[in-house]
């Protein structure tokens, strides 16, 4: 496995005031091939607070993939919406914006 390339912890505030660290982790884009495609496939995981969400953005080159990664994050953090707040760096966001996707 490739290595990890960027990390965040951020601190999800649960309703009784305790607080959780989650962790956002992403790998170096790696070539995987496939019968039909040259895929490269960018790891990333969500880990804390009793739960673990892995995934990978896929692309046909390494820009693709690790992009493809970075969009995925957002969605992922929806999995703590209804546990608390999160929060990174004491602001009430995650630094993670959301990707839109609009024609050129």
């Amino acid at each position: 496995m490739p290595d990890v390339i960027a990390e965040r912890t951020l601190e999800l505030t649960l309703p009784s005031g305790t607080q959780e660290s989650i962790r956002v982790r992403v790998w170096a884009p790696e070539h995987r091939p496939r019968p039909f495609a040259p895929f490269w496939e960018a790891d990333v995981e969500v880990a804390g607070a009793g739960k673990t969400h892995k995934t990978q953005g896929v692309g046909i080159d390494p820009f693709h993939a690790l992009y493809s990664a970075l969009y995925l994050i957002p969605a992922m953090l929806v999995n703590y919406e209804d546990d608390g707040r999160l929060s990174w760096l004491d602001e009430a966001w995650t630094g993670f914006p959301e990707f839109k996707l609009t024609a050129p």
